[in-house]
């Protein structure tokens, strides 16, 4: 017995879904930028500025910042491809310049962070784009893990492969929620009961960088917490 579902108003409404992604995010760069001028220029060549008023700008300069890297990854998203430049490089290196990125925040929610390496781990990839895979996991523990928590990240060489674990004592999710962790714009139900913000993007953009890498990414649940 064999069974047919036609699928392509699926499949072209998830095309559509993704080039209007791309085209809105592609015309909201350029105002970005030109405002992120302008404010750089007012605090770089003002400086008599009453300082309420400069603070101000600072801030609005800062969160204008937040907007445009969440622009840019709305753009690398809807094109699933990433600008891949491999070179030598030590992952543990790219590992210890990411917590030291994410310790603020971590210290601000008493979460304390742990790297585990075996050394050097050393391989050929692109130190920058892994990076800011990294920096995407440490963030969306960081999040997800209660005050208090603990985050442990292990750098090791698996047979021929460079291996990296993210392991945190986070809310958790159900094997249907793990299945769907690298969906764009996905939210477990407990961060959306939980009022956890974000916008879904982190996990599907660093599933784009080591896949870009010849790798691969999943997301487990630990069967019992390591001493």
């Amino acid at each position: 017995m064999l069974a047919f579902t036609d699928v392509t108003e699926l499949v072209t409404a998830l095309a559509a879904k993704d080039q209007f992604v791309a085209s809105v995010s592609h015309e909201l760069r350029t105002p970005l930028t030109s405002i992120l001028g302008y404010l750089g220029l007012a605090l770089d060549e003002h400086a008599d500025l009453p300082a309420d008023l400069a603070q101000h700008l600072v801030v609005a300069k800062r969160n204008a910042e937040r907007l445009l890297h969440l622009v840019t990854d709305l753009l690398s998203v809807a094109s699933d491809t990433l600008v891949i430049n491999p070179r030598p490089a030590d992952l543990t290196k790219v590992i210890r310049h990411s917590i030291e990125s994410a310790t603020p925040r971590a210290s601000a929610a008493r979460i304390s962070l742990h790297l585990e390496p075996s050394g050097p781990v050393t391989g050929r990839f692109d130190p920058a784009r892994i990076g800011q895979g990294i920096d995407n996991l440490l963030s969306n523990a960081i999040k997800y893990t209660p005050d208090g928590g603990v985050l442990t990240v292990r750098a090791r060489w698996d047979g021929d492969n460079v291996r990296c674990e993210v392991a945190d004592a986070g809310i958790g999710m159900t094997q249907e929620e793990q299945a769907q962790a690298f969906t764009r714009f996905f939210h477990a139900a407990r961060a959306h009961a939980s009022a956890i913000p974000g916008a879904g993007l982190g996990m599907p953009i660093t599933k784009t960088i080591i896949e870009n890498h010849g790798g691969t990414i999943a997301a487990r649940r630990r069967r019992s917490p390591r001493p």
